[in-house]
């Protein structure tokens, strides 16, 4: 089961959760308010905790190693350079058709 199936059935729980709490069952389908109490309120996130899972989310990214990043670097470089080479040609082209026509 991948990160998004997981996230899924966990919403899905909360869903049941806050239908069960509200005893009100809109055949499987809830809306904004959930029922005529109104929405559920969420609890805020401590500072603390925020920062705990912000470092355990950034453990599963997979960093590019030293080689992937400069040839990844490179390439960006290399692709601007041409694109700026690119849209300056094409500028001083339609400029200098726009002054001959002119003149």
């Amino acid at each position: 089961m991948n990160r998004e199936d997981k996230r899924a059935a966990q919403r899905e729980e909360r869903r049941l959760e806050r239908t069960q709490a509200t005893g009100a069952v809109s055949g499987g389908i809830t809306s904004g308010a959930d029922s005529a109490a109104g929405p559920v309120k969420q609890q805020r996130t401590s500072p603390a905790k925020f920062m705990r899972e912000v470092r355990t989310e950034l453990r599963k990214v997979a960093w590019p190693h030293r080689k992937e990043l400069v040839s990844y670097t490179v390439v960006v470089l290399v692709v601007t350079t041409v694109l700026t080479l690119i849209i300056f040609g094409m500028d001083w082209v339609i400029r200098n058709a726009i002054i001959n026509s002119f003149s």
